[in-house]
């Protein structure tokens, strides 16, 4: 009913038809989210392979349940951490960046695919150079970002493990 009641109103004014342009409408862009997730890939690499060890020196490479069960945790948020990144790089690669940008940063494109491929590979592995490597390429990623919004950034290292460098806007 409702729906006819505009289409009759539409026939008489000839509203303009308009569309969103992006998934946030109201602009709010941030990396942040992906870095901090890039942050939790890596811990989870890390205790990953920590408690892989410890199992077999001290267990005897005894995997009991409690051993499964925290993998199996594990893995299920790097998994989480890595698919939010790809999304979160993928919104604002998709919606924020505009022709000038690249134009001002052809390498975009590349180093977003980057992203995504370590995201992917950090799925498939545990491997800690992997996890390494996204973070990098996030920090890269802020540092054009931020300067687009023409936003001072500093590089610090993360206040949790385990304890990378990443790329923050200066408030």
């Amino acid at each position: 009913m409702f729906y006819s009641i505009l289409s009759k109103i539409d026939k008489l004014f000839s509203f303009k038809e308009v569309k969103a342009h992006c998934d946030i409408p109201c602009g709010i862009y941030d990396p942040i989210p992906a870095q901090i997730a890039a942050m939790t890939v890596a811990r989870m690499m890390d205790t990953i392979s920590e408690l892989d060890a410890h199992e077999s020196k001290e267990h005897n490479n005894n995997k009991d349940m409690h051993y499964q069960n925290k993998i199996g945790r594990m893995i299920a948020e790097k998994e989480r951490s890595a698919e939010l990144i790809k999304h979160e790089v993928r919104i604002i690669w998709g919606d924020f960046f505009k022709e000038p940008q690249f134009k001002d940063y052809p390498d975009i494109h590349n180093l977003v695919h980057e992203i995504m491929l370590l995201a992917s590979k950090c799925k498939q592995n545990v491997n800690v150079d992997f996890s390494r490597d996204l973070v990098d390429k996030l920090n890269s990623f802020a540092e054009i970002f931020w300067k687009i919004k023409q936003i001072e950034y500093a590089r610090s290292n993360y206040h949790c493990m385990p304890n990378l460098e990443i790329v923050l806007p200066k408030y």
